[in-house]
Parts: C-alpha cells; sequence; structure tokens
C-alpha cells in the first residue's frame, strides 16, 4: 500500500507542475512560461499512443528462468508542453504488458510457466528536437506493477515475492508527420523483479529473491498528438 500512495502521489505532482494549464483570468501559453517572449511552440499538445513490447529480463544468471525476450503490447496517452521549438517536457501515463518464462513451479520443476506482468509506467521526459520532424527523449520512469497471471491464474503480488514498484530511465528517438509519431525506446530498468528476503517458496523457487533481476524493455510505438 505504501508503494502504490507513492507512485500515486508522484504521479499527481510531476503532471501536475508539468501541464498545469490554467491560472485565474485566463489560460496559460507556452508564451506564459518562456518569460513573456515570442515562444508558441507546436511542441505543446497532447494525444494517444501504443505499440510493441519487446521485453525481456537482465541481471544474474539464474537457473530456471529463460532470459529471451517475450513479444506484448503498451497503449496509453501522454501531454507535451513545449518550452521553445527545440525544448520541451513530456510526460505519458501507460499500460505495459511484459513478462518472462522459466522453470520456477515447486509443484513441477521441469516445467516451463509463463509469467504475464501488466505494469502502468509515467515517464517523464525531456524532448529535444533535432529537426522539425526528428527528436530524442529521455528521462526518469516510475512503474507499479498491477497483476500477474501465471498461464490463466492471477497471482498474489506480495505473498509471491515480487517487487510492485519498478523505476529506472528510459531514452529513445521519435519522428512525426503532420499529427503521426512513430517512435523507439529503450527503458532501463533499475527496480529488482523480486524482492529480497521475501518468501517466494508459494509458487516461484525461494533463492530467487535475493537475486538481482531486472526488467529489460524495448518499445516500438505509433501515436497521434494533437497541438494546442
Amino acid at each position: 500500500m505504501k508503494k502504490t500512495l507513492l507512485f500515486l502521489l508522484f504521479a499527481a505532482t510531476t503532471s501536475t507542475a508539468a501541464f498545469a494549464q490554467a491560472r485565474p483570468g485566463g489560460e496559460m501559453s507556452s508564451k506564459d512560461y518562456t518569460g513573456g517572449g515570442t515562444t508558441d511552440s507546436r511542441n505543446t499538445g497532447f494525444g494517444i499512443k501504443g505499440g510493441y513490447n519487446l521485453n525481456g529480463l537482465r541481471g544474474d544468471d539464474i537457473g530456471g528462468i529463460d532470459r529471451e525476450a517475450r513479444n506484448d503490447v503498451h497503449a496509453g496517452v501522454f501531454g507535451q508542453f513545449g518550452f521553445s521549438e527545440f525544448a520541451s517536457v513530456q510526460a505519458e501515463l501507460l499500460y505495459s504488458r511484459q513478462g518472462f518464462e522459466g522453470k520456477t513451479s515447486v509443484a513441477n520443476p521441469t516445467a516451463p510457466q509463463r509469467f504475464r506482468m501488466d505494469y502502468i509506467s509515467l515517464p517523464v521526459m525531456f524532448v529535444g528536437n533535432f529537426t522539425e520532424t526528428l527528436s530524442f527523449h529521455v528521462g526518469p520512469q516510475v512503474s507499479l506493477l498491477t497483476n500477474i497471471r501465471q498461464g490463466g491464474e492471477s497471482l498474489d503480488i506480495d505473498s509471491n515475492g515480487f517487487n510492485s514498484l519498478d523505476f529506472g530511465g528510459v531514452g529513445g528517438l521519435e519522428a512525426r508527420l503532420g499529427p503521426a509519431r512513430l517512435g523507439a525506446r529503450y527503458n532501463l530498468s533499475l527496480g529488482k523483479l523480486f524482492e529480497d528476503g521475501a518468501n517466494t517458496a508459494g509458487t516461484i523457487r525461494s533463492d530467487f529473491s535475493d537475486s538481482k533481476v531486472y526488467n529489460n524493455l524495448f518499445q516500438i510505438y505509433l501515436g497521434i498528438g494533437f497541438t494546442q
């Protein structure tokens, strides 16, 4: 519960700071944030996006876990605020489906098990435009693990030793053509997949609890943006 409250507080404060648009007497535009200059950036707006996840694991070589990448999906919304034609800040709220496969069952240790992990992710990124159509994105990200499924069965996150909070950084490139966006991004996870000292013997092997294993995620996406 503490981790969930921390995530929600982080989401609320960063979103409010980056994208508060209203003030007494009228709405604020990008000009108001640049010292009253002449900037009216096309980088200010919002949109929707979705795409392809190539997710694997990195870290300790522990027996039983297949670290090869698995294909899945992500989708969500974004808001962007431009300070100039070059610089802007973008925050996103994404649903990301990830997973791994491993011989982790206590009852049948030789049979591979498929684990699906559902995350809600909040990246907050600096965006810099190389040209009018090409930009780079870089910044921190925090993710909340909301659900785990083993085959067709939902598992309790805490009692099975999984870490419900992930954090790290993201970086990538994006191309724009009109309102359409095409991008690729790497997510560097710094939060361990399994909690230290957790009792993981109920569903997965107990020796996983102290391992340094992290998500390793590459994303390709399409989006539609609406400038303001």
